[in-house]
């Protein structure tokens, strides 16, 4: 399991903050089925959030009540990155990535 984690935290993770997301799921989870759910809505989080950056790229910005800055960039970011785990985490609104995740690797969990 912990590979799992692993994988996904060299490859998808951009910020400190998913980093000790995925360590707590490694620390305070006692099985690796219970991991694998957690890593799964994470998973899906991460994925929403860079969905949502990306729509937010293609807003049209021209004669914008705020003007861009890197203060309104980290404002969305961390705004984005709560909805999506908002989404993940629900499911009533989840896309459904984590449930499917989980079905088809729990097959190479051990307990």
């Amino acid at each position: 399991m912990n590979n799992y984690i692993e994988n996904i935290g060299s490859t998808h993770l951009q910020n400190s903050s998913d980093f000790s997301i995925l360590n707590q799921i490694k620390q305070g989870s006692k099985n690796e089925r219970e991991q694998l759910k957690k890593v799964s809505v994470e998973f899906e989080s991460i994925f929403v959030s860079k969905m949502l950056n990306e729509l937010d790229k293609t807003v049209d910005r021209t004669n914008s009540l705020f003007q861009e800055s890197k203060y309104l960039d980290n404002l969305k970011s961390f705004m984005y990155n709560d909805i999506a785990r908002t989404i993940a985490s629900n499911p009533k609104m989840s896309l459904g990535i984590a449930k499917q995740m989980y079905t088809q690797l729990e097959k190479t969990v051990k307990g």
